[in-house]
């Protein structure tokens, strides 16, 4: 919770026993299951077999300046095992929970806004989960991830039950299998601490915002603990409401020894009306109030995402560990929502000079949909140092299974649906409700998915000299899925039944990099990384003339270096990429639009920055920025429009985007902060020329957001922050008929308390 020092607090930590016998690692409870099992029991072969001396309490302070107190951190689990950032040679953004609390960071979707070369498009059923990276889909079930395992659906992800947000940029497949492409984003969760310790948060705002959150740790015994992270939201946002709760216990055991277990539930809970989209006027994005809300009364978005993990630790002697995770959960959702344009009738403005009051505004209504999805993940990671013929090694190795199920449903074609009445310009958030009969979708399904997936990978970072090493890693993928596709007769009886068998039985991703470290404070890289795409998953199906077309590759490239200055307090990366799609899912004109082939190809070129840490004791920064130079369509399907397309710039890649922010240490009880985020000129579209394209475009933007806090005792503080100062109105998430805008002007008040 928000900003308050975590460095009274201690916790206890038992050290394993020394020298125990090698037979001590051959069973413990999830890692026997996995491959990596193993090898650890492998390595352990060469420790002596001795009598094991008995365990020593240690108590120390908990490390300063992380997590809550810091936006710098040095250390992450991104890559499988804990690593210091220096020694991964990709791009990596981390946003510490000190950022989240600063900003007022709710949701992950405004978490990324402050991470530079990420954008979103606002799919035609209007979901928010559409994300980009270096230009690449954020594949649904791949990319998004927590603790390292795939977060598979679309749902409302709130930040109360997250300690950091990672983004590792470029082809990742060797770690993480199918995505991939443009890289990955790690949701880290809150672990219980060895400590008695709870805050609790409150905010009031405009438009209605009333948030409050809980933290509460209780260590309920020398190695054991719980924690319960609790959220609930309202607010009526112009008429864009929000109503969600969420609860996340979690129960730690063994904490620091051995053998360590976390067994964790979340749920969370959403009843929300979401923003509409609008329309363009005269090929951009309209400077309409972005406070405004011109949807209906019916317009919702439901859901509800709940899963349990189960997550075990061991620890050798020789300095190895072997984590292991399981997680299984069902995730609902179902939406339907409205799109408003610029009437036809009336003087219809043609240009943004055309604006006023009485300017009609007719609603249109996006297709309703609701999914349900049925996961389950099981995952063993197994990382050690070793000191092989001479040289150390830092060894990575590791299995993963999967087996995903998903439904979707649409509105039954019998059941009429209302119509949305018109409204007007100076008549936001009207009331209306849908006019005629059938005004709530009935749903039926209309295809459905079963997947599963078997994946194992090794890696080896090799100390090769002083100031050199070397990283391979390599990966094997096993995928198999069904597919149906369900359709209806008119009197709504089941037509047809096709379903898609799709087998991929052997998949390969590779990772390479040099990485030249002169000292402790500098890194200088270059890597090259390999990821695929399947022709289904979750959330995208294949049809049956599309069965058993190969996955989609990619590679990246990437040289960069990485700074620690003023002794440590301010850490620097700077990165050159080339991120390449070569084989494109792409449809085939020979065959009417309804045959995949891999003819496809595309590419993205940039720069990347991050600095992050503190310039002395009273001044603190963070910023991300990304050049885009390229983003080019290299190759296209045989159909017309595609080839029309090849040369083109990809649309949601604005050559400049990144984010800001800077906080002063007044005096001991006043802080100061304040950023920056935002982007040059945006499309929507595949291509950025030609006429179509030109109405399908955002303007560039940036948005000011401030914030002071004043902290009344080390426990006890109030925070006052002011989001979208000037309420800019800016294209958030675009698509080729309608724009969905940023959030307008808001300004909150919290009052935060440790106990």
């Amino acid at each position: 919770m928000a900003n308050l020092s975590k460095r009274n607090s201690r916790k206890t930590a038992r050290t394993p026993s020394l020298a125990a016998p090698a037979s001590d690692a051959a069973l413990f409870p999830l890692g026997a299951l996995m491959l990596a099992a193993s090898v650890s029991s492998w390595a352990q072969s060469a420790a002596p077999a001795e009598k094991a001396l008995a365990p020593v309490v240690v108590k120390e302070k908990a490390e300063a300046a992380q997590g809550k107190d810091a936006m710098q951190t040095k250390k992450t689990n991104i890559g499988k095992g804990t690593q210091d950032l220096r020694d991964i040679p990709s791009s990596i953004t981390v946003m510490t929970e000190k950022l989240i609390d600063d900003v007022k960071l709710d949701t992950l979707k405004e978490a990324l806004h402050y991470t530079a070369g990420i954008t979103f498009a606002a799919t035609e059923n209007g979901t928010d989960q559409d994300i980009r990276i270096r230009g690449f889909p954020v594949a649904t079930t791949g990319d998004l991830l927590i603790d390292g395992m795939r977060d598979p659906s679309q749902y409302d992800r709130d930040t109360f039950n997250l300690e950091r947000i990672e983004v590792m940029r470029g082809s990742a497949s060797m770690l993480f299998g199918r995505g991939s492409t443009g890289g990955i984003i790690n949701q880290v969760t809150k672990k219980p601490m060895l400590a008695d310790q709870s805050d609790v948060v409150g905010t009031v705002g405009t438009q209605g915002y009333v948030r409050a959150t809980g933290d509460f740790n209780i260590r309920t015994g020398e190695e054991a603990a719980l924690r319960i992270n609790a959220m609930v939201t309202k607010a009526d946002g112009g008429g864009a409401k929000i109503e969600k709760n969420g609860i996340a216990p979690t129960y730690s055991w063994g904490v620091g020894t051995r053998d360590e277990f976390n067994a964790g539930l979340f749920h969370i809970n959403t009843n929300n009306t979401p923003r509409n989209a609008v329309g363009y006027l005269a090929g951009n994005v309209a400077k309409t109030d972005p406070r405004n809300f011109y949807g209906t009364s019916s317009d919702y978005v439901d859901g509800d995402a709940t899963y349990g993990t189960l997550q075990h630790t061991h620890r050798f002697d020789a300095g190895g560990e072997l984590r292991s995770q399981l997680r299984t959960g069902t995730f609902d959702r179902a939406q339907w929502s409205s799109v408003a344009r610029f009437g036809t009738t009336n003087g219809a403005p043609t240009t943004p000079a055309n604006l006023g009051d009485a300017t009609i505004m007719t609603r249109g209504a996006l297709t309703p949909r609701k999914d349900n999805y049925d996961t389950t993940y099981l995952q063993s990671d197994y990382s050690n140092r070793f000191g092989w013929f001479g040289l150390r090694h830092e060894v990575l190795a590791g299995i993963d299974a999967a087996h995903e199920e998903a439904t979707r449903y649409q509105n039954n074609s019998a059941n009429v649906l209302g119509t949305r009445p018109n409204t007007t310009l100076g008549t936001p958030d009207d009331g209306a409700a849908l006019t005629g009969t059938g005004n709530v979708p009935r749903y039926r399904e209309t295809s459905n998915y079963s997947g599963r997936t078997l994946g194992a990978y090794a890696q080896d970072l090799v100390q090769v000299a002083p100031n050199w090493k070397l990283l391979g890693g390599l990966r094997w993928d096993k995928f198999k899925a069904t597919t149906g596709q369900i359709t209806y007769a008119p009197g709504g009886a089941v037509a047809t039944t096709p379903s898609s068998e799709l087998s991929y039985d052997s998949l390969w991703s590779y990772r390479t990099g040099v990485l030249f470290q002169p000292d402790t404070a500098s890194t200088y890289y270059f890597s090259y990384g390999t990821s695929f795409n399947t022709s289904a998953d979750t959330y995208q199906y294949t049809t049956p003339q599309n069965a058993n077309t190969p996955a989609e590759k990619s590679r990246n490239t990437e040289v960069g270096v990485k700074f620690d200055l003023l002794e440590g307090r301010l850490s620097t990366r700077a990165a050159l990429f080339r991120t390449e799609k070569y084989n494109e899912r792409t449809t085939d004109a020979d065959f009417a639009g309804s045959a995949y082939t891999l003819s496809g190809k595309r590419h993205s070129t940039g720069l990347e920055f991050d600095i992050v840490g503190r310039l002395n004791a009273a001044w603190e920064v963070y910023l991300s920025y990304a050049y885009m130079k390229d983003a080019t369509i290299d190759a296209a399907g045989s159909a017309a429009n595609a080839q029309a397309s090849v040369g083109q710039r990809v649309g949601l890649t604005p050559r400049h985007s990144g984010a800001t922010w800077l906080s002063y240490q007044a005096n001991p009880k006043l802080r100061l902060a304040g950023g920056l985020r935002g982007a040059s000129e945006n499309f929507a579209l595949q291509g950025t020329t030609g006429a179509a394209q030109r109405t399908a475009r955002a303007p560039g933007y940036g948005v000011v957001d401030l914030m002071a806090e004043y902290k009344f005792t080390p426990d006890l503080y109030v925070q006052m922050n002011v989001g979208n100062v000037a309420n800019k109105t800016f294209g958030d998430q675009l698509y080729p008929a309608f724009a969905t805008p940023g959030m307008g002007r808001t300004v909150l008040a919290t009052v935060g308390y440790r106990y």
